[in-house]
């Protein structure tokens, strides 16, 4: 009798001790994935044991403080009564609720109980508004979950692009977006609507909550900004995208909140009569792969003089790699890449420790070194392969200061376990300099970035700002890029893009480069040929500033 009760209790114990346990930074907006929170708003709590091991669904608009065991409590940092969430799903791994109307902004105390056991509290901002973005992945990044209401009356997604819907009613057809274009974007975090707690709404809140739209460099009020009836934290802000409005597969996308600013997708938009939106690297073909969920194959690699003059640091190198992405890494990277003659913003936030959206599924092996040839360099330089941990390869090439001349450069790629062999040339510039340089020493939001500069075989330009910074769990990262001509001699790095950078204290990294590219191909051994490949030789000076 002894021996059985004895395992009886080490049979229950789990079930008894079994502590729900926050994920660190692992609260956060279910559309955008952002640490802030805002009344009324849908969020997801990460952990363990947070709920049952199968998951519990509640049904709009009746939802409860308490679910299959799980219950979520917002206790103010500052003293007072813990306010209780109304519960959407809960599961051992997360747990989903609506954050109450009544929840006042401030700092709050989150701990999720579970069959009786409390989690440890994990600290959450809650402001009055924050707007979040529904994306197709998911996770807040990549192509927005937007729909288009002149397509397929009103039953269609933003992609780049365009397919019927299937068969069948209330089928949703796919399609990039056009100028003239009426756009839903559907998310969570709009504010406080008390009606909505419990399914109705209070109706358009755009003047209430000046609520913005920024599509690329454009701002843009919204026709109508509300929570959706039938349906607590669900909210559609509407508007229409200007009849000339850049195209472009990867125009940023951000909404404003009584100042403060959503999660960054993409709206892939398309020339006036086009079905695909424009890629300058990708064909139609390629577009159609990534919005059919398949991956895509490039190589991009270089030949550098970088010179840093703050801090003093000058180098020469040659580096790159052939990378793998998933139609959502593409998608969540793509803003980096902007189309020739504008810039782009790219905004993302992930926990720290944690990977960053803006990269490759893998990096792929095209051999064991890729030998390079040109001017000034010693017999048998090659770019050497090196691994990078849980990615692949990459391919890296450390030369004497004083190297590379002005010339042409020669890249072979003999063949690795994923690319066939592959012959790439560039020509190296004469010359780049930016020539208000020295004159740049802080840079400031409430102010476009003016560059000037001269050359000779630089035939285009990138300007590419950074700055992140640690909110408590989460990184956080805006990035933005500048893709011009290098006979333009000039750049003004629009305002609309400069004011989305951090505040201080962080600071940002301002790097300009002149450069000349070829693209080349290479087969797959595994079969068909990388999707896209380039090889090109660059001058780049870059600079610490400081953000005002």
């Amino acid at each position: 009798m002894k021996i059985c009760i004895v395992a009886s209790i080490a049979w229950f114990a789990p079930m008894i001790w079994a502590q729900p346990v926050i994920t660190p930074g692992g609260i956060l907006n279910v559309s955008g994935a952002q640490p802030r929170l805002a009344p009324n708003a849908v969020f997801v709590v990460y952990g363990q044991n947070l709920g049952p091991a199968t998951e519990v669904d509640a049904t709009a608009p009746n939802y409860p403080i308490s679910l299959g065991g799980s219950s979520v409590s917002f206790t103010p940092t500052a003293g007072g009564s813990a306010v209780s969430a109304y519960m959407v799903f809960t599961l051992a791994a997360a747990v989903g609720g609506v954050i109450p109307s009544s929840l006042v902004p401030g700092t709050y105390a989150v701990r999720v109980t579970y069959n009786g056991q409390t989690s440890t509290p994990q600290t959450v901002t809650v402001v009055s508004r924050l707007f979040n973005i529904a994306t197709a992945n998911g996770i807040g990044s990549g192509t927005a979950q937007a729909t288009i209401v002149e397509v397929n009356e009103g039953f269609s997604l933003t992609r780049f692009t365009t397919a019927p819907a299937p068969a069948g009613p209330r089928q949703f057809a796919k399609a990039p977006a056009h100028g003239t274009n009426t756009i839903s974007l559907w998310g969570t975090g709009g504010g406080a609507d008390a009606a909505n707690d419990t399914g109705g709404s209070s109706g358009d809140q755009t003047a209430a909550g000046s609520f913005k739209v920024m599509v690329g460099s454009r701002v843009i009020t919204p026709t109508y900004t509300g929570a959706v009836a039938g349906y607590p934290g669900l909210w559609v802000l509407i508007f229409t995208l200007p009849a000339d409005i850049e195209p472009d597969c990867y125009a940023s996308l951000q909404v404003s909140s009584n100042g403060e600013l959503s999660n960054t997708p993409i709206l892939p938009i398309a020339a006036a009569g086009e079905s695909a939106c424009a890629d300058p690297n990708l064909t139609p073909a390629v577009l159609t792969k990534l919005d059919g969920g398949g991956t895509i194959v490039g190589g991009a690699l270089a030949v550098v003089r970088s010179v840093s003059t703050n801090p003093a640091v000058t180098q020469e190198f040659g580096s790159g790699s052939f990378a793998r992405w998933t139609a959502a890494k593409w998608a969540a990277s793509a803003p980096s890449r902007p189309n020739l003659g504008h810039c782009s913003v790219f905004e993302r936030t992930y926990p720290v420790g944690g990977t960053d959206p803006a990269g490759p599924e893998a990096l792929l092996d095209a051999g064991a070194s890729l030998p390079l040839s040109g001017p000034g360099l010693p017999q048998g330089a090659s770019l050497a392969r090196i691994v990078v941990p849980t990615f692949g390869f990459s391919y890296l090439f450390s030369p004497a200061l004083g190297t590379f001349r002005t010339g042409r450069y020669t890249l072979t790629g003999n063949g690795g376990a994923d690319v066939g062999p592959f012959n790439a040339g560039a020509n190296f510039p004469a010359s780049f300099a930016v020539t208000n340089w020295d004159s740049i020493t802080v840079i400031d939001r409430s102010r476009p970035v003016n560059l000037t500069w001269t050359g000779s075989g630089a035939d285009y330009v990138t300007v590419v700002i950074t700055n992140s910074r640690r909110e408590s769990s989460i990184i956080h990262i805006v990035t933005i890029s500048c893709y011009v001509r290098g006979s333009d001699g000039a750049l003004s790095v629009p305002l609309s893009a400069v004011s989305r950078l951090l505040p201080p204290p962080a600071d940002a990294t301002m790097s300009v480069q002149g450069y000349s590219f070829e693209i080349f191909n290479a087969n797959l051994v595994a079969g068909g040929q990388i999707d896209f490949g380039s090889f090109g030789a660059a001058l780049s000076v870059s600079k610490t500033l400081s953000v005002q």
